[in-house]
């Protein structure tokens, strides 16, 4: 889900500070200095991590980031949670059951009993609202699309029926939610771990209006923890809910989370004992090698093309600068191949017909300078025509493109070996424009940019999630193409199952490689140290996390 979906290292940094996967890290042993013998309990239960960025929403519905995510799954429950596996258990959020129709198209929520921070009882009604809310188009969330499941969802969404009442979404009384559907979608239940779905109240949002989510003042919990203290860019702490229907089951008494920026300020702290786990750029995976831990996510990072940019709208220019980069060599040097270069869009893990994954089924789908010194040629050839299409010169595109990413050292020092890829191949400079994460994802939904760096992370365990968000006018295509065909394949892979489902997703990635107004870098991989008496986080391959509800501290 992530709208830029992300960050880049930045959001490795906060989703290591939020999530863990629980036996598929590749650990090593850590020196006996490090060794955890006892196996008693902290008696202070404080974590100490670093959230990557400040927060720019927690109103779960107009939210659209990992950072402000990662907050709100551990402030908010939804209907599920995942266990840590990454797998839907029944009864492990605010739903203690369900009852599901023959034929997939009805779900009835059955709520538990339960209390809002401010002692008020979470009920259906406030499931119906936050639902409907999300979907109506005056909320402008950008992930109403997850919710098309739902009867009529997508024609309320765009303004073809007015009447929220058509909505497959009902409250049958306070703890009861019926939920019809427009056709069985197994990937359903486990939509409903994302932030789009979790709920707001009512009467807060109506009483606060903008204001909901944007302070301490202005935000209640339902989740195991609640926001205690918010520094803007600086802070944000977390204390455990003692309303929370679970809390026993919850270690932490005290989450101490700050935004970093830095890498060698995030290291600088790890080592000082101000920080119990953070991820590791790549200057740090050499000194780190015997402790880190690593896992796979289910991310792919990439540049965005403006195609409405008056060189970018030529598919010869776009191809001319994916081409221009060795991503497998960059990715060698800088994380000794820790991170697989990207070659497709969606990531490897994803399902896909019979027994092969997608990513097995489609294999790579374009080349780059790694393939040999030929391609150089082909770049510039293919920046030669494109200009020439365009009735443009060399001297037209120089200096005039530039590149916006997130702030941070390792980011920039990613992008200036792109900037130094372009010139020495295609000839041309190109500018870095670095921003604050909040400025980076505004100015990519309105289209103020020309080559973004940003990332997506899936938010179920289906290619859709990759492939969904490029259909003309879909709320997360910031580079404003579109193609018919891809459009009517993807509409295919939403009305059938099986393989003729799958087969369509595959055909639609091939037009999305082939027109290119994405280029894939890299595959998400979860690089990270951690003290040894840190237990219990989870960290999912997926988008959405889960990681702190069962953490805890040991002595040390």
């Amino acid at each position: 889900m992530v709208k830029s979906k992300g960050l880049v290292v930045l959001l490795i940094v906060f989703i290591t500070a939020s999530l863990v996967l629980s036996g598929c890290g590749q650990d090593k042993e850590t020196n006996s200095s490090n060794e955890i013998t006892s196996d008693k309990l902290a008696k202070e239960q404080v974590l100490r991590i670093d959230w990557g960025d400040e927060p720019p929403s927690l109103d779960p519905q107009l939210t659209g980031d990992l950072v402000s995510g990662a907050i709100l799954i551990e402030t908010l429950e939804g209907m599920i949670r995942l266990d840590e596996y990454g797998k839907v258990k029944e009864g492990s959020g605010m739903a203690k059951s369900w009852d599901v129709t023959e034929n997939g198209t009805k779900y009835t929520f059955h709520l538990r009993d339960a209390k809002w921070s401010d002692g008020k009882e979470v009920t259906a009604q406030d499931f119906e609202y936050s639902w409907k809310r999300a979907i109506d188009p005056e909320t402008a969330s950008s992930y109403a699309f997850l919710a098309y499941d739902i009867k009529n969802a997508e024609k309320f969404n765009k303004g073809e029926i007015k009447d929220a009442d058509k909505l497959g979404i009902k409250a049958l009384d306070k703890k009861t939610l019926e939920v019809k559907l427009e056709r069985p979608n197994p990937a359903f239940l486990s939509k409903l771990q994302t932030f789009t779905f979790l709920p707001s109240r009512k009467d807060l949002v109506e009483k606060w209006g903008d204001k909901y989510g944007s302070e301490v003042e202005y935000l209640v919990s339902c989740g195991p923890f609640k926001v205690t203290k918010w520094v803007h860019e600086a802070e944000l702490i977390l204390e455990k809910n003692e309303d929370y229907w679970d809390k026993e089951n919850v270690k932490l008494q005290k989450v101490e989370g700050t935004m970093i920026k830095n890498s060698n300020t995030a290291i600088n702290m790890y080592e000082t004992g101000a920080l119990d786990f953070t991820n590791i750029s790549a200057e740090y995976l050499e000194k780190y090698e015997d402790v880190m831990k690593k896992a796979p996510v289910a991310a792919t990072y990439y540049h965005a093309f403006n195609t409405e940019n008056e060189f970018f709208k030529n598919k010869s220019i776009r191809k001319a600068f994916v081409l221009s980069i060795d991503r497998k060599r960059i990715l060698d040097l800088r994380t000794n191949g820790m991170y697989p270069a990207a070659y497709g869009f969606v990531p490897p893990g994803m399902p896909g017909p019979g027994k092969k994954t997608f990513r097995q089924a489609n294999g790579d789908l374009f080349y780059d300078l790694g393939k040999g010194d030929e391609v150089k040629k082909e770049a510039k050839d293919l920046l030669d025509k494109g200009l020439k299409e365009l009735g443009k010169s060399k001297e037209d595109i120089d200096g005039e493109i530039k590149l916006l990413c997130t702030e941070g050292d390792s980011t920039l020092a990613l992008a200036q070996i792109w900037q130094q890829a372009w010139k020495e191949v295609l000839g041309i400079d190109v500018g870095i424009e670095q921003a604050t994460f909040k400025i980076r994802l505004d100015r990519q939904d309105k289209g103020d940019f020309d080559l973004s760096y940003t990332n997506w992370w899936g938010d179920y365990n289906d290619p859709m999630t990759f492939m969904d968000m490029w259909i003309k006018d879909g709320s997360q295509n910031m580079t404003n193409w579109s193609n018919p065909q891809y459009d009517k394949l993807i509409k295919k892979a939403q009305t059938t199952t099986g393989d003729e489902r799958m087969e369509a997703m595959l055909e639609a990635e091939k037009i999305l490689m082939e027109e290119l107004p994405i280029a894939p870098h890299d595959f998400g991989v979860k690089v990270y140290i951690e003290k040894p008496y840190v237990k219990g986080v989870v960290r999912l391959p997926l988008q959405i996390l889960q990681g702190l509800k069962h953490a805890y501290v040991l002595e040390h």
